[in-house]
Parts: structure tokens; sequence; C-alpha cells
């Protein structure tokens, strides 16, 4: 009996009371010299056995030859492990075919230099199995300490060809004296050529790799190609708008839509009705504001595909005295007078809200319109189909920021464009489609200075009178040069600081003019040149208050194309973070599907 006890019985080894511990090298380790080297050589062996603290790390160094090598510090762990020497025996060099038994042949005998080769893991483990009575095993001793390599190294920059960095390697580091005096470092001016870049001593103060977390964008599918290959289609790729937008110097107008376009005939019918009515639109009159044309369409599903139907039926000044107006196809406004009817006037109207301020319906200006709805104001089919037009009386309605000349509808305002008995120079005698078009500057300073000082009066649920603006009527309707300025003035004794600050920003508007700035100015290039290209530009302090800007900067800001643009940015990731927000529900709907398998979990709610 005690011996079928002891044959079932495990063998006992004694382990040696050797300390150990236990180096993790991240490198495959062909010469034990080289490994030896990377760990600083003896002295890291040294450090390694006798650490100062338990927890000291170890230096890794992959480039050894290289003093100016950042190293690689390891993790100290403790552990409680056993090292084995495992004994199996030595091949004699016969063969014979593994199950026969035929007897053993002895190998051809080669002479071999050197040591004889490593045996690989592969080789050993086969042995075992071969001789699965024969190995032996003994204890070498315990591994209290194991030291393992998780960060990452660092960058690396070869510095054998800079002069500096040689000379600090022969000189200063061997910590030799006379070496240190030979050490020279040039200290000239102006040297442009072949400079001696140095490097820092580590790139980066982080080891310890980041978690992407990449994951597959839930919108984007796999889809076969017509010729079999396999695509990646966004399902919720926005539809790119191919609208015409110009510059206000451009040679010639475009006269129909892009080529590539998709046909008429081959749209939705929804859109095929909305350019239609655009069409019809434009048989009324050449130029609209986007505010004006959604206006007198009939549906929420019409104003949305307005900007799809636009491309068909206009085009869009990307800047200059027809900025952000939708012209019919054809039309050139810098050919004729009469177009100046269609010139807008642009201003940034801040509400309650910023975005609320903005000529578009797209995108995050949907809750701005149905927040118009539920207040009464204007919204699609409400009857407030007159929104565009400014009267100059309240209430406000801020949807816009975008007026044309003949949409204004306020008596002084439209007294100012059209005179009743005008003169024959009111009109210019040629566009200047930059800025004023076929207006004299000091007509758009006067409408521009009255029209912000009425919409800051609006914004404060009040009615400028026209009284406060009897001097400002008066002013002349052009200024050609630096002395017609004084024209533009008005007496500090007799008038009233509105007044005063109203005649400051019509100087401002006149002065803005690029021509006359061209004209008038008589300092160095250079001095013009740090003068900005936007000029002079003052802002009163009503509009301050109310948040009232004129824009007079055609480049300053992206043009109503551009919003477009930047809208369906914001409807691509408005899209993504809703298809984020299903995806994470419905990875929540699978761990409550797994909590209810069992019958012991409890119910979790997870939220970001």
């Amino acid at each position: 009996m005690d011996s079928q006890h002891e044959s079932r019985t495990a063998p006992f080894y004694h382990v040696p009371p050797r300390r150990l511990v236990s180096v993790e090298h991240p490198a495959v380790i062909q010469n034990l010299d080289k490994a030896v080297d990377t760990l600083q050589g003896n002295v890291g062996i040294h450090t390694i056995l006798n650490p100062p603290k338990a927890d000291t790390p170890v230096n890794l160094v992959l480039r050894p030859e290289d003093v100016m090598a950042r190293p690689i510090q390891s993790i100290s762990c403790a552990s409680n492990n056993v090292l084995l020497k495992v004994t199996v025996p030595k091949r004699t060099g016969r063969k014979r075919k593994r199950g026969s038994n035929e007897p053993f042949t002895h190998a051809a005998s080669e002479d071999i230099e050197g040591p004889p080769p490593q045996r690989t893991s592969k080789d050993l483990l086969r042995s075992l199995q071969d001789n699965a009575s024969k190995y032996q095993i003994d204890a070498v001793g315990g591994v209290d300490r194991t030291h393992v390599f998780r960060g990452l190294p660092d960058f690396m920059w070869s510095t054998t060809r800079s002069p500096f960095t040689n000379q600090f390697r022969e000189c200063i580091i061997p910590y030799n004296l006379e070496k240190m005096k030979q050490y020279h470092v040039d200290m000239s001016k102006g040297a442009t050529v072949d400079v001696d870049i140095i490097p820092p001593p580590s790139f980066t103060p982080s080891d310890i790799p980041f978690l992407y977390m990449y994951r597959q964008n839930p919108t984007v599918k796999q889809a076969v190609g017509q010729s079999g290959e396999i695509l990646t289609v966004n399902t919720q790729q926005p539809t790119k708008i191919r609208s015409h937008l110009v510059s206000f110097d451009i040679p010639v107008v475009p006269s129909k839509p892009q080529e590539d376009l998709a046909p008429i005939e081959t749209l939705d019918p929804a859109l095929r009705a909305t350019i239609e009515t655009v069409k019809e639109l434009f048989e009324q009159r050449p130029a609209w504001t986007r505010r004006a044309i959604r206006n007198h369409l009939k549906s929420d599903e019409q104003q949305t595909l307005l900007r799809h139907a636009v491309p068909y039926v206009g085009y869009i000044f990307r800047s200059g005295a027809w900025r952000d107006a939708i012209i019919k196809l054809g039309v050139d406004p810098r050919t004729s007078p009469e177009y100046r009817h269609y010139q807008t006037f642009m201003f940034r109207v801040a509400g309650p809200n910023e975005e609320q301020a903005r000529d578009t319906t797209e995108g995050r200006h949907q809750t701005h319109r149905r927040q118009e709805s539920e207040n009464g104001t204007s919204s699609p089919g409400s009857g407030q189909a007159d929104s565009h037009i400014f009267t100059g009386q309240l209430p406000l309605i801020r949807d816009g920021r975008i007026w044309m000349a003949c949409d204004l509808k306020d008596p002084l305002l439209h007294s100012i464009l059209y005179p009743p008995n005008a003169p024959p120079e009111f009109l210019c005698s040629e566009c200047v489609p930059v800025s004023n078009g076929w207006f004299g500057n000091g007509t758009l300073g006067k409408v521009k200075a009255i029209m912000r000082a009425k919409l800051a009066a609006l914004m404060e649920d009040r009615v400028a009178p026209d009284s406060e603006f009897e001097r400002i009527v008066q002013f002349p309707d052009h200024a050609s040069s630096e002395a017609d300025l004084v024209h533009f003035t008005v007496d500090p004794a007799t008038s009233s600081s509105k007044e005063i600050q109203y005649a400051t920003e019509v100087r401002a508007a006149v002065k803005g003019d690029p021509r006359w700035r061209r004209q008038n100015m008589r300092e160095t290039f250079g001095l013009e040149k740090r003068s900005g290209r936007g000029g002079p530009r003052k802002k009163g302090k009503l509009g301050k208050m109310a948040g009232i800007d004129e824009d007079v900067e055609p480049e300053a800001e992206q043009s109503e194309g551009e919003e477009e643009e930047m809208q369906r940015k914001e409807i691509l990731e408005e899209q993504v973070a809703a298809a984020v927000a299903a995806r994470d529900a419905a990875e929540q709907e699978d761990g409550d599907e797994g909590d209810n398998d069992d019958d012991d979990g409890d119910d979790v709610d997870e939220s970001d």
C-alpha cells in the first residue's frame, strides 16, 4: 500500500536559499554579452542584484554604444516564482525512421567550428516528449523580483553627422580634464548654411502607449461595386451642393448650371417642383435674398430643398455690392443701374441666440424656426411672407441679416435710396462692384448708419424717430477726396451726441470704400499695407449696446454659400452623433439582454 501511495505522489524538490532576480528582456537574445551590455554591463547587473530600494527600476539601453541614447526604465514587480533546471538526454546523433524498429544509423559527421548552435524551444519541447521518463528537474532558486519593460522607447535621432554632438561626446562625456579643455563652442553669428540642429535630451515625456480605441463608423458600410470590388460607402453622407459661388470681379457671370449636376428630369418630384417655383420667382425679378425666396415657398419640404434647387437657377456673389444675393443665371447686375435695386445690406443682428441671425434654414437653424412657430412669429405658412422686408417698425423679425435695397420699405431709407427729384449725378457713372455698386459712397454711408441705429432701437423694442437723422440725411451722396469729408460733419455746439455719433459712422463708411482709399492714400505703400485691407471701421455706441454691426469687409466673414458648407459639416456631425447614440443604445440593449439571461444578475444602467 505504501509503495502504491508513493508512486502516485508528486516528487518533492528542495529549493535552495539562493536569491534570484528575473529580467524579461524585450529583445530576442542571441548574444548574452550584448544583452548584458544593454543592461549597462556589470554595473547594471550589480544594481539589479543589490538595488538601493526594492522597487528600483532597471535601465535598458537599446544602443549601448551611444552614451547619449535615452534608456528605457523597467517596472520592478514582486514575484514568488521558482527557477527550474531541466536536463534532457544529450543527442547521440543516431537516426532512424520514427515508429519503425529499424536499427539506428549514425548521421554524417560534419566538422562544425565554434560552439554548437543553440537549440530552439521547439527542439527542447520535442526532446521532453521523446524522453518522457528520462529528463531531470532541479530547483535552482526562488525568484522574488521580476523586471518587465512595458514602456515605449523614445524617438531616436542620429547624431553621427552632428559636429556639436560628436565634439561633446569626445570631450565632455569621458570626464577627462585635458579633453574638456579642448572643447570649443562656435559663438559666431549669422550662420545660415549647414546649421547644426542639436536634438533635445528626450523627444517625448510619455512612455505609456495611448489607447486609441479605434472603432468602425457605424454609418460606413461595405458594398460590392459593378466590377466586383469591395467599396466602402457612407450611408449618411450629405449631398454636395454645387452652387456657383463667384467673386465680385468675375469677368463673365455663369449662364448655366454646372455640368456635373444631375439632369432635372432625374430629380425627385418635390425638388423639381421647388425648382419650378424658384424659376417663377425669377420671372418677377432677377435677384432675391435666400430669406425672400424662403418666404415665398409653400412648405417646409420646399424650404429644405431650396439649397438643392438654387444651383439649377441662379448663382451667388461671394463678396461685393451684391454679396449673398441669389441672381438669375445669365444676369449680370454690374451692367446696368437698373440692378441697383438688388444691392444687399448685411448686418450682424445679435439676438438671444447668435445663431438666429442668419439667412439660412438648414441644420442648426431649424430649431429657431420651430421656436418662432411656437411664439407665433415667422414660420412656413404662417402668413409672415414679408419678413425679408425692413419697415423700421415693430416687431423686428430676427430670422435674417441681409436686406436688398428694394426691400427697404422704411420711408426715410427709401427716400435716401430713391429721392423723388434725384440729380443726374446721384448714381455713379460706372459700377463699383467691390463695395458701392451703382450708389454713391455717401448714399450708402447714410443708409447704413441710419439702418444700424434703427435696428438697435428695434432690438430694444422701440422705434427710432426720423427726427434723430434730419442732419444726417442732408449729407452729400458722394465724397471723392479728403476735403469732401468736411461736408459730413455736424456742429458739436448745436448737435446731440447721437447726431455726432451718426456723422462719425457715415464718415467711417465713406472712408472704408476701397476706391476712395486708393484715390486718397497719401502715405507710403507700406503704411497702407499696415493699415489693413478693411480700412477704418468704427461702430456706434448704440450698435455696441444692441449687438448691431455692419459687414463692411466682403472677405471678413464667410458668404452665405460658405455658411452652407459649414451647415453641411454640422449636419454630418449631427448624423454621426445620432448614429453613435443609436449604436450605444443597441449595445446597452444587448447588455440588458445578457443581464436578463442571468437570473441572479442586476439591471445595470450605463451612461457615458
